[in-house]
């Protein structure tokens, strides 16, 4: 039953990061129509804008590699807080970022939630490895 609340909110979390993505993405997109330039950035909004969603791609992909290493490998209490944790440090930072009057202090807990995420994710493959090293012992 456990299981279950947890594949459930492990998903939901997913589709969140999807829609989340999006989200960045279009305020790019919102950004580059807004001050009519097609690549780089002239605008202080556009570059932050640009970098939040940067900074997105740049770690969510690794987290969720790992994430569904863990998942699959029947590793919830490892990948679903460690999701949790992404999910809320890159809104955190995304929206701390985002903001011209940026407030360092919630990058930072955004960045340091992110990289809580990867460690416990990294103990989560540890501890699987481990897993598979006893069973060849024990053999």
């Amino acid at each position: 039953m456990l299981k279950t609340y947890l594949e459930i909110v492990y998903f939901f979390l997913v589709i969140y990061l999807s829609l989340f993505y999006i989200k960045l993405f279009r305020n790019v997109v919102n950004q580059r129509r807004l001050t009519k330039s097609p690549i780089g950035s002239k605008d202080i909004k556009l570059e932050r804008a640009i970098r939040a969603h940067a900074n997105f791609c740049e770690t969510v992909p690794i987290n969720l590699f790992l994430s569904l290493l863990l998942y699959f490998n029947n590793l919830l209490f490892f990948s679903v807080p460690a999701i949790i944790l992404l999910s809320i440090g890159r809104t955190i930072h995304a929206n701390a970022i985002s903001d011209i009057n940026e407030d360092l202090k919630k990058r930072v807990k955004g960045m340091k939630l992110t990289m809580v995420s990867i460690k416990i994710q990294l103990f989560g493959v540890l501890f699987y490895i481990s897993q598979l090293i006893f069973i060849l012992i024990k053999q």
